[in-house]
């Protein structure tokens, strides 16, 4: 198993930023200001029994962050794309009813992996390896800024609409990332207190929405296509609707690793499957409706070409006057909560670069990806809906290597049980696999989806076979070539490495 003589960047409470203040013998006086403020100063490292009884998450913490996370106008967004593939309202309802309520059990249940007292991607280097969990790192990054990228064009739109074009999409972009830096600046505690009502507003805005816009809906609007070619649009938004729903799994630990770890699992999995499932259904059924009032109302089709999901909100909101004015602002606001997970923890992806990311001050990291975020939602937004299409799915086929991965080694290798973990060896390359099992477990998934994808950009020849302009079978490919060859693989890791 090699030497324990590994480095171990484990740091005091004092470090962590979770000590007592009543002892600041070492502390900077800065230092011991940001702890009053309960300010964030720790990284990725494994939160301890001791330090989780100083200031300990709630389980209902778990369901209100995620409900003001999905309360969002992205998903909103994201429920609108049905219809703009030729479904129609209810083939859209459908999938969005069917499939979110089997994909939000898989970020429900790593949820409850934060009870290790390990962040997601940190985890992972149990069954990625050390270094294998390089990849983890990278996609989780990318992902993360791809999907800040989009919550803040979502929201951005909306701000557009309602300034009936005078504040630019860019500069709605860089209004949102700079709060949710400040937010994700301040850490896990201050999120956790604003994620407590920050689903409120937008939850308002989407019931009068719902109410001012109604008689512009229609069931009728868009007619059910058949044959290949409805089949192939009906896989493409599945497609799109899973790989929203499961994008939570590289990070949905991360928030609950200040729980108490004898709390029961099955509350951390009921409350982050509430907080997920229920506002993403509501508000992605209302998108998929929305659509339908452009397809019925010119107004509605030109406010929608010209602001993107801002315009139909926007006509929806209209019978309300100046109240319905300041309901878009609390809209477009909504993308703020939105991508709080996904500037949060693009810095704890990054601290598993290895020790010396260690040593970068979280904040740092924070700051990288609230640049990034910007440079990447200021070009996407002149191409978003292809972006937005292109983007779920790709994420959808590395979501699904991950989990895939994380759940055989789990069940196969380690025999479901969390005794069979040292949890000290997080930080050892000695102790962990390098992670030739999960490369090549990486390797043949991404295979598949190279065979059945389906993008703006790209279309597969096993997915070209499907109706005119192809089906995305990315998923369910990338899932049956991983899930075959990890275990293949990690076997052989095991037999000649020994780890």
């Amino acid at each position: 198993m090699g030497s324990k003589q590994s480095f171990d960047p484990t740091p005091s409470n004092d470090e962590l930023g979770q000590g007592s203040i009543e002892k600041p013998s070492g502390v900077s006086g800065f230092k011991l200001w940001l702890k009053k403020l309960s300010v964030e100063t720790g990284g990725i490292q494994r939160v301890t029994d001791e330090d989780r009884a100083k200031n300990p998450s709630k389980v209902w913490n778990a369901c209100t962050f995620w409900l003001s996370a999905n309360m969002a106008v992205a998903t909103l967004n994201t429920g609108m794309v049905g219809g703009s593939m030729g479904l129609a309202f209810w083939d859209c309802f459908a999938i969005i009813m069917v499939v979110n309520l089997l994909a939000c059990l898989l970020p429900a249940w790593t949820a409850t992996f934060g009870l290790t007292g390990l962040r997601m991607t940190t985890f992972s280097r149990y069954s990625f390896g050390y270094w294998g969990n390089l990849l983890v790192v990278v996609f989780s990054m990318i992902s993360t800024t791809g999907w800040n990228a989009i919550n803040s064009i979502s929201g951005a739109s909306v701000l557009y609409a309602l300034s009936d074009g005078k504040l630019p999409q860019w500069a709605g972009v860089i209004i949102i990332c700079t709060t949710v830096w400040i937010i994700c600046v301040l850490g896990i505690t201050w999120i956790h207190r604003l994620d407590a009502f920050l689903w409120i507003a937008p939850f308002i805005v989407w019931c009068v929405a719902a109410g001012t816009g109604a008689k512009h809906f229609s069931g009728d609007a868009i007619k059910t296509p058949t044959g290949a070619n409805g089949a192939a649009s009906a896989l493409s938004f599945i497609a799109v609707i899973f790989s929203f729903a499961v994008s939570w799994i590289n990070c949905a630990a991360d928030y609950n690793v200040k729980m108490p770890s004898n709390t029961p699992r099955y509350k951390i999995f009921t409350a982050t499957y509430i907080g997920i499932v229920v506002p993403t259904i509501l508000v992605q059924t209302l998108g998929a409706a929305l659509f339908t009032g452009t397809e019925t109302n010119k107004a509605w089709k030109a406010a929608y070409l010209d602001a993107g999901v801002g315009g139909p909100l926007k006509m929806a909101l209209l019978p309300a006057g100046g109240f319905g004015k300041f309901l878009l602002v609390l809209a477009g606001l909504s993308s703020i909560p939105n991508n709080i997970p996904n500037n949060y923890s693009f810095a704890l992806h990054a601290q598993n670069f290895g020790p010396w990311a260690l040593r970068v001050p979280r904040i740092a990291f924070v700051t990288f990806g609230f640049v990034a975020a910007i440079i990447v939602g200021c070009c996407a937004a002149a191409f978003f809906e292809d972006t937005l299409q292109t983007f779920l799915s790709i994420i959808g086929y590395w979501t699904i290597v991950h989990i895939v991965v994380v759940v055989e080694e789990h069940i196969i290798f380690r025999g479901a049980k969390w005794r069979n973990y040292d949890w000290d060896a997080w930080a050892s390359w000695e102790l962990l696999p390098f992670g030739w099992g999960a490369i090549g477990g990486f390797a043949f998934g991404f295979l598949g989806a190279a065979l059945g994808m389906k993008t703006a950009w790209y279309t597969a020849p096993i997915a070209g076979l499907i109706g005119k302009k192809g089906g995305n079978i990315g998923h369910e490919l990338t899932f049956a070539f991983s899930a075959i060859a990890f275990p293949v693989f990690r076997w052989a890791e095991k037999r000649w490495t020994g780890k």
